[in-house]
């Protein structure tokens, strides 16, 4: 029998394993497939993050390329009857360009100055300005200019170069970069040897700054090229102007805003690509040009946004300072906490490789711990388009959101967890259940076997000693008693199994009739009354009770039998040789009868199972009680069957069983 209920747990589990180990393999490809789409799906959403602040630097940077060259002083139109004031010279006027310290400009000759302070000549009365708001405009254009020096942009001071050497570096410099990159708003006309137009650089003039300028710019565009490109299409727009201009003008009578100028005699002999350069004659074709914005980042942390103009041959650098973490937290920082990004994922600025800023997601309670599923897997990556070319926006993940179909395949994955615990438990305990089936009726079979063996030898045995004539005359009526007792012991037993037999295939059919209570107790006497004096015991009848019950008499005293020959097996032994049989009213509509021994008793955990068909408790097993283990779960199901109920109470000493019966009206 371990044998069978080994071999049973083997083929469940193998069988539920059969079944979980491609499921869960279903389940984790589909978990897999989501996740991947939701990580696609907050890809798209940092693209569209990106390409937002790709947009709003790009309009950052149109709305300063479109302010005039007179916007970086404090009075536009000096010159005219009504000058007015710049729109730059307002000391607050941070809304422009988040984290803006101040915009400036610097002149060819080195010379600083700020929108926020009005030039020489100009009466800041005749603005509205005191002495109050003067010095707190000095003190930002100050500080403007400090930091500015403390990045060696700007000199203080409006000092000339003192050696030719360093005059004639810039002038190198400066000539060099407009021959190799073929811009600076200028066109050529080889074949004809005609007009070579563009701004004419005066490096004698140029300070330093201008030179530390040029170098800011070109180290930090990120491409090589696209700082000459951008340049290129200015220099193609310049020259297209330039065309028309020239269209327009007669040979006879050139335009006045031509003039030839020739660029100035280095101070030592140049390099053979200067030396052409300054052969060459050039036509000054616009007093003004102005080159696109470039963008820089200075070793204090400032962003540096700025652009070269060319007025009269003379070049002027103008742009604005941004404090780096109040730009980015604005452009960047603030736009990104109101997306749902913020909640999935971090968010890294870098400069030229160099880390910025990092703004990251807030962490998330959960009951379950463990990293989220491609936790600090890289995201998206992508560069701004230039002038913020430096600038990189580096998306990482720290959790991926559910998708709307994990939920649904949580559910199943759990349904079906649910459907294969639940059907394997079930499958073993019915396997199990059949094995004790099987294990009792082969116990029922050999104690029916035993049981009906017993009387059948006694009444064989004194049947043949009768016909011999071995008996004596006074021990014929013992011989006579004990067949008879016997073969009432043998029509119980087979009573017992063909009612359970009808019972098991539902063909048991009772005669319920109302009968009065003494009735039953006088026909249990008769029946249970020599057994029980047979047996050594007293037999003690209590019934006080008038009333009638609806039963039927054959199971009514089948079911009193059982009960009593139940207690004559487990109380043979006890020195209280009593079975004692009462009767008592439960209220208007029921009558509890009992039978109630004097023996050991049963234990409480084993009473709610002494009603089951085959079952005999240990004690039974161990002192060797005979039994076949239907009698009692015969008495539960004719009392169902006659719509009563059956219990089991522990008495010290003994055990009562208690038959509840409806009551009825007599006939």
């Amino acid at each position: 029998m371990s044998n069978a209920r080994t071999r049973l747990r083997l083929g469940i589990l193998s069988f539920v394993l059969a079944l979980a180990i491609p499921s869960l393999l279903l389940v984790d490809k589909a978990y897999d497939q989501i996740k991947w789409e939701s990580f696609r799906q907050q890809q798209i959403a940092a693209e569209e993050f990106a390409a937002r602040i790709d947009r709003a630097l790009a309009q950052l940077v149109r709305d300063e390329e479109s302010r005039g060259i007179d916007d970086y002083g404090f009075v536009i139109g000096t010159a005219s009857a009504y000058p007015r004031r710049s729109p730059l010279s307002e000391l607050t006027a941070t809304q422009a360009i988040p984290g803006l310290v101040g915009w400036f400009q610097v002149r060819a000759d080195g010379r600083f100055s700020s929108p926020l302070v009005p030039e020489p000549g100009v009466s800041p009365s005749d603005f509205g300005l005191d002495s109050g708001q003067i010095a707190l405009r000095q003190a930002q254009s100050q500080r403007i200019e400090d930091i500015l020096v403390g990045n060696r942009l700007v000199e203080r001071g409006a000092r000339e170069l003192d050696t030719p050497t360093a005059r004639t570096d810039i002038q190198t410099a400066e000539l060099e970069r407009h021959a190799n990159e073929q811009s600076a708003y200028r066109y050529d006309r080889t074949q004809d040897n005609s007009l070579n137009a563009h701004p004419s650089p005066r490096p004698a003039s140029n300070r330093l700054s201008q030179a530390a300028f040029e170098r800011l710019a070109e180290d930090a565009t990120s491409d090589v090229s696209s700082l000459t490109k951008r340049r290129a299409k200015r220099s193609a727009e310049l020259s297209e102007q330039a065309e028309t201009a020239q269209a327009k003008s007669s040979p006879s009578e050139p335009s006045d805003s031509l003039g030839l100028e020739e660029p100035p005699a280095a101070a030592s002999t140049p390099s053979a690509p200067v030396a052409e350069l300054s052969n060459r004659h050039s036509v000054q074709l616009f007093d003004t040009a102005i080159e696109p914005m470039e963008v820089g980042r200075l070793d204090s942390g400032h962003f540096l946004l700025f652009r070269s103009v060319w007025r009269d041959g003379e070049r002027i650098i103008q742009g604005a300072l941004i404090k780096q973490g109040a730009f980015l937290e604005a452009i960047a920082g603030e736009t990104f906490e109101t997306t749902a990004l913020a909640r999935n994922c971090d968010l890294t600025l870098t400069y030229r490789g160099e880390s910025l800023a990092s703004f990251r997601s807030p962490p998330e309670r959960t009951l379950v711990s463990g990293t989220p599923a491609l936790s600090g897997s890289p995201l998206y990556r992508t560069r701004m388009q230039e002038p913020f070319g430096g600038l990189e926006l580096i998306f990482s993940v720290t959790r991926l959101p559910n998708p709307p179909g994990a939920a649904v395949i949580g559910w199943m994955a759990a349904a079906l967890a649910s459907v294969l615990l639940a059907g394997g438990w079930l499958m073993y305990r019915l396997g199990m259940g059949q094995i004790e089936l099987v294990r009792q009726q082969q116990d029922f079979v050999s104690s029916v076997s035993h049981e009906l063996k017993t009387p059948l030898t006694s009444i064989r045995m004194y049947a043949e000693m009768l016909s011999a004539g071995f008996a004596a005359e006074h021990r014929k009526q013992t011989y006579y008693r004990l067949i008879h007792e016997e073969s009432e012991r043998l029509s119980r037993l087979i009573a017992n199994v063909l009612q359970l037999a009808r019972i098991g295939r539902d063909a048991l059919v009772l005669e319920i009739q109302p009968i009065a209570v003494e009735t039953l107790m006088q026909t249990v006497h008769e029946r249970v009354a020599a057994q029980v004096e047979r047996a050594g015991f007293v037999l003690e009848i209590v019934c006080d009770t008038p009333g009638w019950v609806q039963v039927d008499p054959d199971a009514f005293v089948q079911i009193f039998i059982n009960l009593v020959d139940n207690a004559l097996k487990f109380a043979a032994d006890t020195p209280e040789r009593r079975i004692r049989i009462a009767c008592e009213s439960r209220g208007e509509q029921r009558i509890c009868l009992s039978v109630r021994d004097f023996g050991p008793g049963i234990p409480r955990g084993q009473r709610n199972r002494v009603f089951r068909l085959f079952y005999r408790g240990e004690e039974a097993k161990q002192r060797a009680i005979s039994g076949t283990g239907i009698g009692l779960a015969l008495v539960r199901r004719l009392t169902l069957a006659m719509d009563g109920r059956v219990e089991l109470i522990g008495r010290e000493p003994g055990a009562e069983f208690r038959i509840e019966l409806p009551r009825t009206q007599p006939p």
